[in-house]
């Protein structure tokens, strides 16, 4: 299968470490889906700034395609971050160059010729999806912790997948769930940390159970959970399956400082 990330890029800065490096969701997606064998495309919007080469040359390094990793015109996206006890806490955000991001005809058209397409926030998918939905590809976005953000309306019934980040396994999060499946017709998984993840399909609960690890960033934990996932739907995984290849991956990258 092709597969193509569409969305962010920024760089994390830790000024308390003195210490940053290239992210982004869909960085991370790509980078990790990458190093499990599969090659994969970035479409996003690329910084003017010492900031832009580092995430150019990140995407390099593990080889991941930046054909439509197009020039900006402003600064790279940054997230002022700071590590409490192996937690992230994002202190700030400045959006920058990825305020400016937009498929034009021909980086749509370019999309479109994927088979698997992963989205999310910043690339603001909503207003392309109409066009990008197809009987041939497979669509998944993932919407980290906003549960509530009104703009999911206009994206869930494009969805094949929808990933939600959660805190942890409990009526609340089931009951989320039920609603949004009813919303995409389709599957949607929510990643609970130290709980594991649960996913509903309309029918079945499914369910995998985290292992037990030490955690020295969580940075990364989401994006490569999907990154596995993905990596099992390319190879014609069950949904188990896919949700157990996700723990793996992100099970990994917790253990480390960089988030791939």
């Amino acid at each position: 299968m092709k597969v193509v990330a569409v969305g962010d890029n920024c760089v994390d800065v830790y000024y308390t470490m003195n210490r940053f490096y290239p992210t982004g969701n869909a960085v991370d997606f790509a980078i990790n889906l990458k190093k499990l064998g599969q090659d994969v495309s970035l479409v996003s919007i690329q910084g003017n700034d010492v900031f832009g080469v580092a995430v150019a040359n990140v995407l390099d390094r593990y080889g991941v395609d930046r054909t439509h990793f197009y020039p900006g015109q402003r600064q790279t996206a940054t997230a002022q971050m700071n590590l409490v006890n192996g937690d992230r806490v994002h202190e700030k955000f400045n959006g920058n160059v990825l305020e400016d991001f937009t498929l034009d005809r021909e980086r749509m058209d370019y999309v479109k010729g994927f088979d698997l397409i992963y989205s999310e926030k910043w690339s603001r998918i909503g207003r392309y999806l109409p066009e990008l939905r197809t009987d041939h590809n497979i669509l998944i976005h993932d919407f980290s912790k906003r549960l509530d953000d009104p703009t999911n309306e206009g994206i869930l019934p494009y969805l094949d997948y929808a990933f939600f980040s959660y805190e942890k396994l409990d009526d609340q999060i089931r009951d989320f769930l039920k609603r949004t499946q009813a919303k995409t017709g389709r599957t949607v998984i929510a990643m609970l940390g130290e709980d594991g993840s649960l996913a509903y399909d309309g029918t079945d609960w499914h369910r995998e159970v985290a292992d037990r690890v030490e955690v020295v960033n969580t940075v990364g934990a989401g994006d490569s959970y999907v990154a596995g996932f993905a990596k099992g739907l390319c190879e014609g995984k069950s949904l188990d399956e896919c949700m157990h290849l996700g723990k793996t991956t992100a099970t990994q990258i917790i253990q480390m400082f960089d988030p791939y």
